[in-house]
Order: C-alpha cells, then structure tokens, then sequence
C-alpha cells in the first residue's frame, strides 16, 4: 500500500474529494490531508509520502514552491497537480518539476481514480527494477566481493591495489578519498512480506540494491560480508564527499523500507585518504552502527553520533542555536538550516526527532511563537509589525499560526492580557 497525502486550499474541494475517494482500492493509503504549503511541509517532514496530490494555488507556500522544495528533499515523492488554472506557465512548471499529472478542476472520482493507479502503476514499475537488482550476475557480484574483501585487508597496502582497481575502470591512487558505510538488517522490525527466516534474503536483496545503485551513481562499490553489507565510497575530492554519502546511505534505507519492505541500520565512517585506511573506516562504521540498539534502526549513524556529549549531538545544538538567532528571516526552513550545518535534511531531521522530540520544521514554529507571546504581551507594536519581526510575511499567516499554536488570535490574545 502506498502513502499518499492530499493538499487543496478550498475546504469544500478538500472534503469532498477525501470522502468520495476509495483510496485504498486505488493502492494508496491516505496519510492526511491539509489546506495550506506551511501544513503541507510539515506533514510531509513527519511522514514522507510516495505520492502528494497539491494545488497550485495555496496560501502561505503556493503548490509550486511546496513542490520545489518536496523535490529538492525527497526526490523520490511523485507529484500531481491538481488546480483551477489552465494557464501554460503553470503547466509549463509543473513539468519542469517532474510531476506525473496536471489535473483540471473539477476532477471526478472516477478521474482522480484513474489518476491513482496510473501512478501505482510506475510506482510498482520502480518496485520491480528493484527487485530485479536482487538478480545481478554472479560473476560480477563475486569478483567485487574479492576486491571489497581485500581492500578491508592489508592487501590494501600493497601498490598493486591500484593496479587492480584501474583492472574495473576505478581511476584510483594514494590521494583518492574513502568513505566506508556499513549496512545490517534490521530483524526485530524485518516487515509483514518478510518471514522470521529470510534475514538471509533480505540480507541479499539489500547488498545487491546498494551495489547496483552505488554503480549507478559512481559513488562506490558494495558486497555482503558476514550478517552486513560494507560499502566502499571514493571521490577523487573531498569537498562535499561526506554530505553525497550521507545522503546517498539514507537514500538506500528509505527505497528498502519504502519498496522491499523491510528496514535496515547503516553506521558511517570517517573519510580517509588512500585504499591502506579503508579498513579503519569499515570499523569506524560498524562501532557507529551498534548505536542501533539503544537508538532503534532504520537510522544512520556516523562517527559524530559516537562524540556526543551527555547533553545530546552537537549538531543538533548547533541547529537550534541557528534557528533561535534567524527565526526572524522568512526563509528560514529545514533545508537552509542544514546548508548552514552542511549536513544532509534526512540525517539532521533524524537526529533533531531523537533529541528534541518535534520536527525542525516545528521546533522553527515554536522559536518564532514563543517571542510573538513576548512582543504582544509588550503591546508596543502591531500585528504586522510583530509578523515580520518574528519571521512571517504575511500577517494573515501570523494569525492563523497563532490561532494553531496558541488556541487564539493575536487579538484574543491581547484581549485576554488586558484583563488580567
């Protein structure tokens, strides 16, 4: 069953079409639905969907940038428009941004239907590619095992690695950066598909996922060994080397648990510079990943997660220090927090949830919440002006997070501290 979430400004059109739809007959399951860009993000952070059906012409974030931004964090999530307007511009976006389908208003349920399973259809097309990544020829698969296998070994200080290296069109040498990641199974949550005893088989679909789509990204090569899979990533610069692994890893543990239906834990080495210390990295993975069992899996762990202090991952900290001194910028978002950490939004969105108990989407909210209380209890401004000193271009969007946050508007809230 595939996730889907629902997003249209007009109430009526929301209403009506989430209860005339027989979602799951369609393949989906309806994870929400919600009336505005601001609601749709945040919905989207807590539960990633396979498919959002938005459109264009929402308040606070249009459809278009909600979209941009889906895109930009999740390029895997499949879009549709559905909208009033039929002007080419817009269409013209809405291809520029991949989406499946541009719908016109008014839509029917058998329409929207139609729509749903064009969509399973190249949903389960994706599924079946793979799958079939699982059936990768056995002479390959063996012949990179023996490479990986001697690269996790003093073999790998022998000049001759190199030799070998070059052998598979790998271009190789002593200043060529390494990155490993190792990968585990996650059996204490393997899925309802999988049975108690397929840990081998799951183990096997996912060294054969995680090779195929390293090959495909030019990033590294990959093998099982033992009960994980290693994989061995290289660069021939290290500028932005650890931030494509972290995101190519979180990649490869979001298609497992999305598409072959059960979740693994991955832990992340150091980057280390020549094939001698590749082996050093490997273990720097593995120690990373038994933060598993006290963290839970379908995570990634790296180094850092080892060197945290009593009072929680640095990163973290960092994040929220940014956001308390720029909650007032309107652009502030989860993606710009983590451009300024350099970190990958899948990974920080993970470590902020385990620390901080919200999203960093809500935790934003809460920043500029909190100091809006302060400023209207001073009562020296107005709306608008608190509106934009605490990060809000619209006002009418100040009001309605307030009304959300605080249960009142701007004004009952004035009100109310006038009579105590």
């Amino acid at each position: 069953m595939y996730k889907l979430i629902f997003a249209d400004d007009e109430k009526l059109v929301l209403n009506k079409i989430c209860q005339m739809m027989d979602w799951e007959s369609s393949g989906f399951s309806l994870l929400g639905c919600c009336s505005n860009g601001y609601e749709l993000m945040d919905m989207v952070e807590k539960e990633p969907p396979d498919l959002v059906i938005l459109d264009i012409n929402m308040p606070f974030i249009t459809g278009l940038e909600a979209a941009r931004q889906i895109r930009h964090s999740y390029p895997r999530v499949r879009l549709v428009f559905l909208t009033g307007y039929t002007e080419f511009e817009y269409a013209k976006q809405a291809v520029e941004l991949n989406a499946l389908k541009y719908i016109v208003k008014p839509v029917t349920a058998q329409e929207l239907r139609s729509v749903l399973l064009e969509v399973r259809a190249a949903l389960d097309e994706e599924n079946g590619h793979i799958r079939k990544m699982a059936a990768l020829e056995y002479f390959y698969q063996q012949n990179r095992k023996v490479l990986v296998r001697d690269l996790l070994s003093d073999s790998a200080r022998s000049g001759t690695i190199y030799d070998r290296a070059r052998a598979y069109g790998l271009d190789w040498n002593a200043g060529t950066f390494f990155q490993a990641a190792v990968f585990s199974v996650d059996r204490m949550n393997s899925g309802a598909a999988w049975a108690a005893g397929d840990g081998k088989t799951m183990l096997y679909a996912l060294g054969n996922v995680t090779a195929e789509l390293a090959q495909e990204a030019g990033l590294g090569l990959a093998c099982t060994r033992g009960d994980t899979v290693v994989l061995i990533g290289y660069s021939a610069d290290e500028n932005g080397f650890f931030l494509r692994m972290q995101e190519f890893v979180e990649s490869v543990l979001h298609i497992i648990a999305g598409q072959l239906q059960f979740t693994a834990a991955a832990g992340l080495g150091n980057v280390c510079r020549g094939c001698a210390q590749i082996a050093s990295s490997c273990s720097e993975a593995a120690q990373a990943m038994e933060l598993r069992t006290r963290e839970g899996g379908n995570q990634l762990f790296t180094m850092q997660d080892l060197h945290v202090s009593a009072g929680g991952h640095a990163a973290v900290w960092d994040a929220v220090n940014y956001i308390e001194s720029n909650y007032a910028d309107p652009n502030l978002s989860t993606d710009a927090v983590c451009e300024h950490l350099h970190l990958s939004p899948s990974y920080l969105r993970a470590l902020f949830k385990r620390q901080v108990g919200s999203t960093v989407i809500a935790y934003i909210t809460k920043a500029r919440m909190e100091r809006a209380r302060t400023l209207l209890e001073d009562g020296k401004l107005k709306n608008s002006q608190i509106a934009e000193k605490v990060g809000y271009a619209s006002p009418h969007y100040f009001s309605y997070c307030c009304r959300h946050y605080f249960g009142m508007s701007p004004n009952e809230m004035r009100e109310k501290r006038a009579t105590l």
